[in-house]
């Protein structure tokens, strides 16, 4: 799911209108069908590799109550103000977090310029829900506690590396869910906040894609 989407200067925006796309944009079926299939893939894996190592299907904490869903909920405030600042803050002046995330930008609006737009309301909040799910138990709950937190959050960039400061980002991000779970004890809780933070990235990303 998307990291983040700065706000896009006016000569970077016309630049990019003119400028013929190097990949089709994925229309909303394909687009929905492609996640939906690669969370549950994450899911599938988690399970079957943990069966197998360990002789469990979930050896993670769940324990779902009123007070770590609120937690899980909190928890996406500060990766939201980490990207707020970068996008619209003092910080987002500076030449090069300007320039790092207009990069983002422009390459998320190649690949979903015209996919994002067509999203409802439940379309976002289901596919946050299940990034949040899928995500999470592949890279927090199976793979961290393999090769540890850093190992983790270094794969989770990675894979979703579309620029270096994506990279940046998703591995800073990976490294405070993976803090999350570790200190908790509690897989809901960065799966709550993953998905509600992937929410609130995803009505940033059509703001901007339906602005102009």
């Amino acid at each position: 799911m998307p990291i983040a989407l700065p706000r896009l200067n006016s000569e970077l925006y016309m630049q990019d209108e003119n400028e013929k796309p190097r990949v089709k944009s994925l229309d909303r079926e394909h687009f929905l069908s492609s996640l939906y299939l690669t969370e549950l893939i994450l899911v599938v894996l988690a399970l079957v590799i943990t069966r197998l190592a360990s002789g469990s299907w979930l050896p993670y904490g769940f324990n779902f109550t009123a007070e770590n869903l609120l937690l899980g909920l909190l928890a996406a405030v500060p990766v939201a103000l980490m990207i707020l600042l970068a996008s619209f803050g003092p910080i987002s002046k500076t030449p090069v977090v300007e320039q790092a995330m207009n990069k983002i930008t422009l390459r998320l609006k190649r690949l979903l310029g015209s996919t994002i737009p067509t999203l409802s309301a439940i379309d976002i909040v289901l596919l946050s829900i299940a990034a949040g799910i899928g995500e999470e138990l592949f890279f927090r709950g199976m793979l961290q506690s393999y090769i540890g937190i850093f190992g983790a959050a270094m794969i989770f960039g990675l894979l979703h590396a579309l620029t270096p400061a994506y990279f940046v980002l998703a591995t800073a991000i990976g490294l405070y869910f993976g803090y999350l779970y570790e200190s908790t004890n509690n897989l809901l809780i960065p799966m709550i906040g993953h998905a509600a933070y992937d929410v609130f990235a995803v009505y940033l990303l059509k703001w901007s894609f339906t602005r102009h």
